[in-house]
């Protein structure tokens, strides 16, 4: 899990880092599962508040590196593999009944430090493989410290299934959670054993398909006619319980969609000249990485009616962030009637 956004292969303004740390990864987080009477089922997230329970990190420090030097934007949470976001499960072995109960807790324990709010301790349940694959550095402390930079939310488990176990010694489940309130994310989540601890050694994104009433908007990023434009079918829905954005890229660069809500009046524009305070902008929720020709559905849920910023911050061939050349529009969520 974390609290930045997961995407893959984007640079930029160091500004624009900074607005996007206030995502989580999420592009990714937890769950639990179990087995009852061999028969593996979902189970609804327990009311039963879990203790974190984290190994110390070793001693050290962030990697020294220059601010917007190329090693420090390589190293950066902007940049996640794509071999590893585009990896195919491999088929597991259903969990008995003790495995899928320590998966259960493995899962349960990492939320627990996520919601800690000190990335010490989720960091320390992540192994290097983990770090290596979504902060470009096997150092802990470079994933510590680019938790650090965004906002501190929790994480919601909504429910789990299908706990297994896989030839290579990982386990894994299947979750539901959300994310701040809103953000409604379903991944496979890997786990390896170390010592006494089961550490999260990768994230899969599956779609997300959260129960209830449910609006759904079209939203076209780009065109063959204009590269830089966020044109949803509709400007405006009614408060429904959920709410999913299915994004497609018509354009020739890749995109991205971010749900966000600035303060009353103010210009989105000001995301990138630091006129908008970064503390008064809250992240709703987010797809990443979207190529050309490709689509991805954002599932929002509980959202109350008001105005919400749609934007993209990919940097374009010259570095020019997309909202700036025209990538951000208004949505609006409406009382029911």
């Amino acid at each position: 899990m974390s609290r930045r956004p997961r995407q893959r292969g984007v640079r930029g303004p160091v500004v624009v880092a900074r607005v996007l740390a206030v995502g989580i990864a999420v592009l990714a987080l937890l769950a639990g599962g179990f087995v009852q009477s061999a028969a593996v089922r979902a189970q609804d997230a327990s009311p039963t508040p879990v203790e974190c329970d984290a190994p110390e990190l070793p001693p050290g420090t962030p990697t020294p590196q220059m601010e917007g030097s190329p090693a420090a934007l390589e190293g950066s949470p902007v940049a996640v593999s794509e071999e590893t976001a585009e990896a195919t499960p491999e088929a597991g072995t259903p969990a008995d009944e003790a495995t899928a109960a320590e998966i259960t807790a493995a899962v349960e324990n990492y939320v627990a430090c996520f919601d800690s709010g000190d990335p010490a301790k989720y960091v320390a349940l992540e192994t290097e493989n983990y770090w290596e694959e979504n902060y470009g550095s096997g150092n802990p402390y470079d994933a510590v410290a680019s938790e650090s930079e965004g906002p501190s939310f929790t994480a919601e488990l909504v429910s789990i299934s299908n706990p297994m176990t896989y030839s290579d010694g990982r386990v894994s489940a299947e979750i539901e959670v959300v994310l701040g309130g809103h953000w409604y994310v379903h991944e496979i989540m890997y786990f390896v054993q170390d010592g006494e601890y089961w550490k999260l050694d990768q994230e899969v994104e599956l779609a997300p398909e959260p129960e209830g009433d449910t609006a759904v908007v079209g939203v076209q990023l780009g065109s063959p006619e204009d590269e830089y434009t966020i044109i949803p079918n509709a400007t405006s829905a009614t408060q429904s319980p959920v709410l999913i954005f299915h994004a497609t890229n018509a354009g020739q660069e890749a995109h991205e969609l971010l749900v966000l809500r600035l303060p009353e009046g103010a210009d989105p524009m000001g995301l990138l000249d630091g006129s908008v305070p970064f503390e008064q902008v809250e992240f709703i929720g987010a797809v990443f990485d979207i190529q050309p020709g490709g689509s991805q559905d954002l599932a929002l849920v509980n959202l109350d009616p008001g105005d919400y910023t749609l934007i993209c911050f990919v940097p374009s061939p010259d570095g020019t962030p997309h909202a700036a050349l025209g990538m951000v529009t208004t949505f609006t969520v409406d009382a029911p009637a």
